[in-house]
């Protein structure tokens, strides 16, 4: 459950990064607010288009329930190395200083982006990705899963 004040209902442009938008209705999805280049952008998180992702700072189109300052917390027996393992839709990349998920840009023409949702992490040498993860909120005792990934996800070969 969710207290009032860690919730707001509003259209994607209202959403910050590391949002959870869940849906209010059958024709609203989940998504997740990350960034790319800086700029807000939406990661549809299941159905038909999920893990597409589409620059939402001006979209007042799709809204949905906004939970904001989520954390992502990745599944360690999950873990691949992205170098030698395609890093599908869906798939969390530790790279750098940076967290990101791998997405299908609306309009991309069948490429993939990374769309950042932590960055100033501390540094790290090589890649690390992850098939399984989940949106929580609250810490300890208090926490809270909105979300995790489906079990069909699996680290590439």
């Amino acid at each position: 459950m969710l207290a009032p004040e860690e919730l707001s209902a509003g259209p994607f442009a209202s959403a910050t990064p590391l949002s959870l938008i869940l849906p209010r209705r059958q024709y609203e999805t989940p998504a997740l607010i990350g960034t790319i280049n800086g700029s807000p952008a939406a990661v549809v998180l299941s159905g038909q288009f999920a893990f597409h992702c589409f620059m939402s700072a001006d979209n007042h189109d799709w809204q949905g329930l906004i939970v904001p300052q989520v954390r992502i917390e990745v599944d360690e027996s999950s873990v691949f190395d992205p170098d030698y393992g395609s890093a599908g839709l869906g798939v969390m990349v530790r790279r750098d200083t940076v967290l990101a998920i791998q997405a299908k840009m609306d309009h991309g023409f069948g490429r993939s982006t990374s769309v950042t949702l932590h960055e100033g992490l501390p540094s790290c040498k090589l890649k690390a990705g992850f098939t399984q993860w989940q949106v929580v909120i609250g810490r300890d005792v208090e926490k809270r899963v909105l979300w995790r990934t489906p079990p069909s996800m699996e680290a590439p070969g």
